[in-house]
C-alpha cells in the first residue's frame, strides 16, 4: 500500500518537472488563446493563477501556451462563451489539458482552490496537480469529468491532496484512471458526487485519515436507476466506501 510519503513524492517529481522537462522556444501565451484578459502573470517560465478567475470561454491548457500554476488558492471558473479557437470536438465551457499540458501548485496552497466548469474537465495524460493540504479542494464540472493520464510520464497524472476532497459532475460520469486523492485533517473527506451518471475507477487510491490515525470514510454518489461505483484494477481505497444512490 502507497504511503503518505510516497504522494508528497509524487507531488515533488511534478515540481521537478517543472524545473528540468525541456521546453521549445516558443512565446508563452498567458492569456490560453484570448480567454484571460489581461493574461495572467509570467513567472519563472510558467503563468500563475491565482485568487478569482473566469476564462472568457473554454480554457485549453495547451502546452505551447504555456503550464498554469497555483498560488495563494484559485477559484477559477470556465464557462460556455465565447467559444474562442477551442476544438469543436469537445463540449463548450470545458477545461481540457492535453498531453503535454499541466495545472499545478508550485507548492503547498493555504487556501481553498475551487474549479468549476460549464462543460466538462479533462485530463488527458498530463499533469493535473492540486495541493491544498489544510483546505477544500473541490472541482466541479456540469457535463463530465475525465482524469486519464500515462503513468510512464506522470505517477499518478492526476493529484489532489486537501483537508477535503470533492470532484462533482452534475451531469455525465466521472472516469477516473492513474489518479490518486489524499484528505488528511480533522474533517478528512474525500467524495465523489455524479447524481445523474456513473464513477468508474482504475490504477486510483483514495487516501482518507482523520486526526493523523483513524482512517476515515470515502463517499461515493450515482444515479438512481441503474447506477454503479466500479473499482477496478489497480484500485486502492485506505477509506471506508460510503455509496449512494
Amino acid at each position: 500500500m502507497k504511503s503518505l510519503r510516497w504522494y508528497v513524492g509524487c507531488v515533488a517529481t511534478v515540481l521537478a518537472a517543472s524545473v528540468f522537462y525541456p521546453r521549445a522556444s516558443f512565446a508563452v501565451d498567458c492569456s490560453y488563446g484570448g480567454v484571460f484578459q489581461p493574461p495572467l502573470p509570467f513567472v519563472g517560465g510558467v503563468c500563475i493563477a491565482s485568487g478569482s478567475l473566469r476564462s472568457r470561454g473554454s480554457l485549453l491548457l495547451d502546452p505551447s501556451s504555456g503550464w498554469m500554476f497555483i498560488e495563494q488558492g484559485l477559484k477559477l471558473s470556465v464557462v460556455e462563451e465565447p467559444q474562442q479557437n477551442f476544438p469543436f470536438v469537445l463540449l463548450p465551457g470545458t477545461l481540457f489539458i492535453p498531453p503535454g499540458g499541466v495545472l499545478g501548485t508550485h507548492q503547498p496552497v493555504l487556501n481553498p482552490v475551487q474549479i468549476t466548469a460549464a462543460g466538462a474537465i479533462i485530463n488527458n495524460g498530463y499533469a493535473l496537480n492540486l495541493w491544498a493540504p489544510t483546505d477544500p479542494v473541490i472541482v466541479r464540472a456540469a457535463k463530465g469529468i475525465s482524469f486519464h493520464g500515462d503513468p510512464v510520464i506522470f505517477d499518478p497524472s492526476t493529484f489532489m491532496l486537501g483537508d477535503t476532497v470533492k470532484v462533482e459532475t452534475t451531469s455525465g460520469n466521472i472516469s477516473v484512471d492513474n489518479a490518486s486523492f489524499v484528505s488528511v485533517g480533522d474533517d478528512a473527506d474525500v467524495s465523489f458526487v455524479a447524481p445523474r451518471g456513473n464513477i468508474t475507477f482504475t490504477n486510483t487510491t483514495i487516501f482518507v485519515l482523520k486526526n493523523g490515525t483513524e482512517v476515515g470514510v470515502c463517499n461515493f454518489q450515482v444515479k438512481k436507476a441503474g447506477g454503479s461505483v466500479t473499482f477496478g484494477a489497480g484500485t486502492g481505497l485506505v477509506c471506508f466506501p460510503k455509496i449512494k444512490k
